[in-house]
């Protein structure tokens, strides 16, 4: 455990649940944690996860009580016969569980409001170990319970990730705050790149080890591109402000037009504000994706003010009969081919009478390559005010989904580029890797 008020304290984050151990669920809730602990000065050394087994979870929280100041614990307050936390907790503490008048009414009141008849099991959650404090849950049924143990924490919180975060932003946060407001946080910038590796970029970039002592660099390489992330004290002294803007700096200059976000928004939002700020708009026409790209691109809140119309338009006939294009080319061209792409591409922007338009097609596999046109070959094109773009890619064999994603991500970064004025034959994914 730390002492000094000008250092980080220590934190454990432990999950509970078989469903973590056995592949059935991945944990969400460590990587937010971390995240929101490290912003108030709480540096997590530790995270680990545990099975539904009493035994186990009190294990753990001891080991964790010996060695971290602040300890959170998540999952395993739910109604049925797995949730076994609150029990465990109870035993390590050698504390009987009593019911709290205050929760029982705010479980009643969850099933009311819902219209649903509240059962005894559920009644169980307005049990607090004797001792402990307790905040009622504003999105479900399990409240949060905490222990204070001379100066240290120890939080117990839902495993459902939404439940969790409200308790921890209404209760835990503010609690933690009040306790350690004096410590130092973690700064935290990011950047968002796409149609570049991982080790290029950072070729590009180069090493930051002389800035070392006050920031530190990560890559996160992902579906859209690659994140970087800077990490150092937000204390504010001089020569930790003048490395961290040396980093931004560096970063940006190799980065380049790879470079879309000095933020950690993706690729589909960039887009939604590129076309929301110039007041343009957009159509798609989508054959092997399969309308990924107006899936991604359609989870951006506001996108009815300049996404106006998308087709999926997987056989011949649909791209004869919705977006016009001319059989013979079909025939003399085959599907997959620039010319198709380009008809795509003009044949929705004409239809849709949008500003800009996207196609793709190409063959995903794993079957269907044959020796002219081998698996991963596949066109994008994209039609605008000065007039059509088409690019060809090949992207391998690394699977279906693979293919598909690399092909949403590269048609959005085509758009990027001509929305913006960039090269358009530039970046881009065209190989595995």
């Amino acid at each position: 455990m730390t002492g000094s008020a000008a250092e980080p304290v220590d934190g454990w984050v432990i999950t509970v649940g078989d469903e973590l151990l056995n592949g059935v669920r991945v944990d969400t809730n460590t990587a937010w944690l971390a995240d929101r602990l490290a912003s108030i000065g709480v540096k997590v050394v530790r995270a680990i996860s545990v099975r539904d087994r009493q035994e186990d979870i009190r294990a753990v929280v001891a080991e964790s009580l010996a060695n971290a100041d602040v300890v959170i614990v998540s999952g395993g307050l739910g109604p049925t016969e797995d949730d076994v936390t609150r029990q465990a907790i109870a035993d390590l503490f050698d504390a009987d569980l009593l019911r709290s008048s205050e929760v029982e009414a705010a479980v009643r009141s969850f099933f009311e409001d819902r219209g649903r008849t509240v059962s005894e099991v559920n009644l169980d959650q307005a049990l607090v170990p004797e001792g402990f404090e307790y905040a009622v849950n504003p999105r479900g049924t399990a409240p949060g319970l905490m222990k204070r143990l001379d100066g240290r924490f120890l939080f117990i919180l839902p495993g459902v990730p939404g439940e969790m975060k409200a308790l921890y932003e209404s209760w835990v946060e503010p609690v933690l705050r009040e306790a350690h407001g004096d410590r130092p946080g973690v700064r935290r910038k990011w950047f968002r790149t796409t149609g570049i590796g991982e080790s290029d970029l950072s070729d590009r970039i180069g090493r930051l080890d002389d800035l070392s002592p006050f920031v530190s660099v990560g890559y996160l390489p992902s579906a859209f591109g690659t994140a970087i992330y800077l990490t150092g004290s937000s204390s504010g002294g001089k020569e930790e402000d003048r490395c961290f803007a040396a980093a931004e700096e560096r970063i940006r200059k190799g980065a380049g037009d790879y470079l879309f976000a000095d933020s950690d928004q993706e690729l589909p939002e960039h887009i939604a504000d590129l076309l929301t700020t110039s007041g343009q708009t957009l159509a798609t026409a989508e054959s092997c994706t399969g309308g990924l790209i107006a899936g991604s691109l359609t989870d951006v809140p506001g996108a009815s003010t300049w996404f106006l119309r998308g087709w999926v338009v997987y056989s011949n006939q649909s791209k004869e009969e919705e977006l016009r294009v001319p059989h013979d080319l079909l025939l003399e061209h085959g599907a997959v081919s620039a010319e198709v792409a380009r008809a795509m591409a003009e044949g929705a922007r004409d239809a849709a009478a949008s500003d800009y338009a996207l196609s793709v097609t190409g063959i995903a596999g794993p079957t269907g390559g044959t020796e002219d046109k081998p698996v991963g070959l596949t066109f994008i094109g994209c039609s605008g005010p000065d007039g059509t773009v088409v690019r060809e890619y090949h992207l391998g064999t690394m699977g279906r989904r693979y293919n598909k994603q690399r092909s949403m991500v590269n048609a959005l970064d085509l758009l990027r580029r001509l929305i913006t004025g960039l090269d358009p034959m530039a970046g881009g994914w065209e190989t595995p890797g």
